[in-house]
């Protein structure tokens, strides 16, 4: 399962990979520099959905898969 602080990493890492602020990111999100700065800390009270809004501009999705059978369901 994937916690908060490791979604942070990921999101900090795939942002610099692409050489972009966390200005950048929040534009190409449709969400604040502030949201960027607070999933990047690891903040537990972010909105999951603008998370998605994330990881989509950075070019990747988030599915459910299931734990017993691994099936992927998107």
């Amino acid at each position: 399962m994937l916690t908060m602080r490791e979604a942070a990493a990921v999101v900090r890492e795939l942002r610099e990979a692409r050489g972009w602020t966390q200005h950048d990111l929040a534009k190409h999100s449709l969400v604040s520099r502030s949201f960027v700065a607070d999933v990047e800390a690891g903040k537990a009270t972010i909105e999951a959905g603008k998370l998605f809004d994330l990881f989509q501009a950075l070019g990747h999705e988030i599915a459910l898969r299931d734990l017993s059978t691994h099936e992927v369901r998107w």
